[in-house]
């Protein structure tokens, strides 16, 4: 208890050096800087990811404890379905609420089937940007044999979520402002996008100021709460609400025990976990062509062994139960692929 409580007092992000950097700032910071600059109109989004943390942040807004002008959940294609069902949950919470927040529904600008798009696109095209954190291997030039080589950069997160959030918002004020989507964004404007990161997560935060659109600030109200995501999945279980943790059935961040897991996309959803291990094991036999920059292998489990022998004796049951579902689900992909980008696909 002791060890507890004093965690407890040093869990300040005022003390992180992310912080004292200016890597990011407090809402109110934010707010402060924007009126000195004659800003005098401010839009407050919630990037909403329909997991834990950012259901947290709704439920706030739904409390009146925090407002916001738009709700945007962005698609990335590939979240399981058990995450779109907690998003309609969350839907039908704020009907019941009588709250009127707009709740907007986006995807990728151009790949509006988002991840299994790109991973599509990327084995079956000459595309070359790839987006998701693979564990990598390298074949070592002495032995032959394959060698780690570190983990691929996450900005499936960015490219996926946060980005088409800022576009959709951005295209929303336009539209409300009786402005034109080639228009500029008027000098007195401004967004602040709360963005659903907790304490333990300080690491992914890299700036407190938009890249895409420089009138665009991001914020984490969490942190300033200074909550944990085991904090947030509490809550929301004390409250008897849906709390399973969004990410993408294909990511390779699902970890045995961590509640972020395969062994949960195994057990709800099969066929996408097929779809996993389709994708795993053409990453590796589009590498061997050598027409991609990425020369690494890469994998999609942290053990960097194919996914469909780390669960051997579920996949070869899957298969044989969902062969004809995946096989019919990559001929419409490939179908799909061919018309979009004008291709034939063998």
């Amino acid at each position: 208890m002791e060890q507890l409580t004093l965690f407890e007092e040093i869990r300040n992000f005022k003390n992180h050096k992310k912080y004292r950097n200016n890597v990011f700032k407090t809402k109110a910071e934010i707010e402060k800087e924007l009126q000195a600059k004659g800003v005098d109109k401010i839009y407050y989004i919630l990037s909403f990811g329909g997991g834990t943390q950012s259901t947290h942040l709704l439920e706030q807004h739904l409390k009146g404890l925090i407002h916001y002008d738009y709700i945007i959940f962005s698609d990335t294609g590939a979240e399981p379905q058990f995450i779109h069902e907690q998003v309609e949950w969350w839907q039908k919470r704020q009907r019941e609420y009588g709250n009127t927040t707009p709740f907007i529904i986006t995807h990728h600008k151009s790949m509006e089937r988002g991840l299994e798009e790109m991973l599509m696109r990327y084995i079956n095209t000459d595309y070359q940007r790839f987006q998701l954190p693979v564990y990598c291997n390298k074949i070592d030039e002495e032995t032959g044999e394959e060698v780690k080589a570190g983990i691929m950069q996450r900005q499936c997160t960015v490219d996926f979520k946060i980005i088409p959030v800022k576009q959709k918002a951005r295209q929303l004020v336009l539209e409300e402002l009786g402005l034109k989507s080639n228009q500029r964004m008027p000098s007195n404007v401004s967004f602040i996008i709360d963005i659903g990161f907790s304490y333990d997560e300080i690491k992914r935060i890299n700036f407190c100021q938009s890249p895409q659109f420089k009138y665009m600030y991001l914020a984490y109200p969490l942190v300033e709460e200074n909550l944990t995501t085991e904090d947030s999945i509490n809550f929301l279980i004390d409250n008897q609400m849906p709390c399973k943790r969004s990410r993408c059935y294909l990511c390779p961040f699902n970890c045995d025990s961590t509640g972020v897991d395969w062994k949960e996309i195994i057990h709800e959803e099969p066929l996408s976990f097929l779809k996993a291990c389709y994708f795993d094991e053409q990453l590796r036999l589009v590498q061997k062509t050598r027409r991609k920059v990425m020369q690494s292998i890469p994998y999609f489990h942290y053990t960097r062994i194919p996914l469909s022998e780390v669960y051997a004796e579920q996949f070869k049951h899957l298969n044989e139960q969902f062969k004809e579902e995946l096989q019919s689900w990559v001929s419409i992909w490939k179908k799909e692929i061919n018309r979009k980008y004008n291709l034939k696909v063998a």
